[in-house]
């Protein structure tokens, strides 16, 4: 693997990483990071999931572990209700008060990580 650039996602900066799979080839991806795979020819992937916290963090009809905690769902509902609400405002307000709730996320629940 190789490193191609940085990437700028919400909270974090960090690097990304390029990698071309051959046949028999595994990936391994650590858990928490964004990411996408382009398929070039036919491949296989494999997902494993560990449930480590409280049963009630997870959502009961998530068989496969694909889903959202509990809590991260709600807040992402919550965030869309947000710009919903936002967008009855004049473009340049809507962009102002945006700003302004993105900064608090940001101060309020994002891990700070030292450059």
């Amino acid at each position: 693997m190789r490193v191609t650039g940085t990437s700028t996602t919400p909270c974090v900066t960090r690097h990304f990483n390029h990698c071309w799979c051959v046949c028999l080839c595994v990936c391994l991806l650590a858990a928490l990071w964004f990411h996408n795979v382009l398929n070039v020819d036919s491949g296989v992937a494999v997902n494993v999931f560990w449930r480590h916290l409280a049963a009630d963090q997870y959502d009961e009809s998530d068989t496969y572990g694909n889903r959202d905690l509990v809590a991260a769902s709600r807040a992402t509902h919550s965030v869309d209700r947000a710009i919903k609400l936002l967008d009855a405002l004049p473009g340049d307000y809507r962009d102002f008060f945006a700003r302004k709730l993105i900064a608090r996320i940001q101060s309020r629940a994002c891990k700070r990580v030292d450059s």
